[in-house]
């Protein structure tokens, strides 16, 4: 027998013992999932922040990560234990390249002091409940309300860098717990 026959053979029982182990020796099944995410524009809008200067959403889309925080301004910052949780860590987080935005209802004076000592925006939805107004666009109005200006309930949301939030049905779609969010943000996760 020649070389090339010897190499042949040897190749061709290689292949075999292969193929023989395979067919012995089940894979476990893999089951393979996908899931979209319904992404889409994060709805823009125009308010007023702590200081009385007007703020856009569009001013912080396609440069930073974005982490938009509803509270209940009828309470104030201080009650809500999420925005207090962010205005401890607020340095960690604008480490990590998030930029942090709350928006609320008008604030009341004593509220208004609060807001002032928060180091990222706290912004004022004068029009919560108003066709057009980022409550109703976010929705996070508490409809329907007899008041001018309806209650805002406490969610928070995410923009990617590329001005882009995850959709459910035809609202943005809520972090489901925000505090092991932020949690996980501070911690690098």
């Amino acid at each position: 027998m020649k070389l090339r026959e010897k190499c042949f053979a040897g190749a061709l029982l290689i292949v075999a013992v292969a193929t023989t182990w395979r067919v012995l020796t089940p894979r476990e099944n893999m089951k393979i999932t996908t899931s979209f995410a319904d992404e889409r524009p994060a709805p823009t809008f125009q308010l007023i922040d702590q200081n009385g200067r007007p703020s856009q959403l569009e001013g912080y889309l396609h440069r930073h990560k974005i982490v938009l925080v509803f509270f209940d301004g009828t309470k104030g910052l201080n009650s809500d234990p999420v925005m207090r949780k962010i205005r401890e860590f607020a340095p960690a987080i604008k480490r990590t390249g998030v930029k942090l935005i709350a928006i609320s209802t008008p604030l009341t004076p004593d509220f208004k002091s609060q807001a002032e000592d928060f180091p990222f925006p706290v912004l004022h939805d004068t029009w919560s409940g108003q066709p057009g107004s980022s409550s109703v666009k976010w929705g996070t109005a508490v409809l329907p309300s007899t008041a001018a200006v309806a209650d805002i309930r406490p969610a928070m949301f995410v923009i990617d860098r590329s001005g882009l939030v995850e959709f459910e049905g035809e609202l943005p779609k809520e972090v489901a717990d925000p505090e092991l969010f932020l949690t996980q943000l501070i911690s690098g996760g």
